[in-house]
């Protein structure tokens, strides 16, 4: 249920605007206790979102992957159907599992959630912001006692709102290139979304947030993190939006490229004027390419979504 104010996101105006898409903070949530996100429920969801006719993402909108782990080892998925992952959450106690329903905002109630959340930080920094968004989303995580998630880079801009259980979650500082080295980010945005590489030697630099029910932290772009659930069922809603690729993720693309070339490109940031040049060359290319291939720019549920969003925020 919402806060006393009516909002579900709380948080310092000040910081979260100063630090949106920049650095992490903590911020209070009203959803711990929603019956949206008991397990019973949700075995439900992930059989809807495992057998949906048109996933958002070509592979299925689910994911899942189990056995013990430590933050820097990549776990492959198991040799199981999407459909296992209903079986997982009924066990989740002893599954040694970390499941993920994608885009949950599809089903019935979720909706809801996501557009108020999104309403609330459009509120919090301002609504011009909603003109750079591609798309917006709502994931579920379920995971294990005592499970590792792996240490990650994410696309998106995230919050995420813990649920039920207790976990903490270890981020690192995006500026600090002895963690976050220009070349990983190039090949983590154009050829390898499991690129980043963790480094124990670094830990010490960690930002850990010690989540419960109620809490939530914000997740910039490009800043590395990993999570580990304490000796409980963790729930956690990751709510999120991802901007149009000319904002961000083109110019790591040029750069990848143009360093296969031999050319050793500026960071981005350096030269703005650079920049910019670079990222509005590769969004015509990749727009040509889209549309020779005959695919659609952004998939109809979301252009659906970011009408009906723009329209809560008065946009429209």
């Amino acid at each position: 249920m919402p806060a006393s104010s009516g909002r579900i996101i709380e948080c310092e105006p000040d910081v979260f605007t100063q630090n949106l898409n920049r650095l992490p903070y903590e911020f209070a949530h009203g959803l711990a206790g929603s019956p949206l996100f008991e397990l019973s429920r949700l075995v439900d969801v992930a059989d809807k979102v495992a057998t949906r006719n048109t996933p958002h993402l070509a592979g299925g909108d689910v994911y899942f992957n189990d056995g013990l782990i430590e933050p820097g080892e990549k776990p492959l998925r198991p040799d199981m159907p999407r459909t296992a992952a209903a079986d997982l959450i009924r066990k989740i106690d002893t599954a040694q599992a970390w499941i993920i329903l994608k885009h949950v905002e599809r089903e019935e109630g979720y909706r809801d959630v996501l557009e108020n959340c999104i309403r609330d930080i459009l509120e919090l920094s301002g609504r011009e912001l909603l003109r750079k968004i591609k798309w917006f989303e709502a994931i579920l995580f379920i995971t294990s006692p005592n499970r590792v998630t792996e240490y990650h880079l994410d696309r998106e801009v995230s919050w995420i709102l813990q649920l039920h259980g207790d976990k903490e979650i270890h981020l690192f500082d995006r500026a600090d290139k002895d963690i976050v080295p220009d070349k990983e980010l190039e090949v983590y945005w154009t050829a390898d979304n499991r690129a980043a590489c963790y480094k124990p030697e670094y830990e010490s630099r960690a930002i850990v947030y010690q989540m419960r029910p109620g809490t939530g932290v914000h997740i910039p772009i490009n800043s590395p993190h990993w999570l580990r659930n304490k000796n409980n069922i963790s729930v956690t809603l990751n709510v999120n939006f991802q901007f149009h690729d000319r904002h961000w993720a083109n110019l790591y693309r040029a750069n990848y490229y143009l360093r296969r070339t031999g050319i050793t490109p500026h960071p981005p940031g350096a030269h703005p004027v650079s920049d910019s040049f670079k990222s509005a060359a590769f969004t015509v290319m990749q727009r040509a390419k889209q549309a020779v291939k005959g695919r659609p720019h952004i998939p109809a549920e979301a252009r659906e979504q970011n009408r009906r969003i723009a329209q809560l925020a008065g946009l429209r």
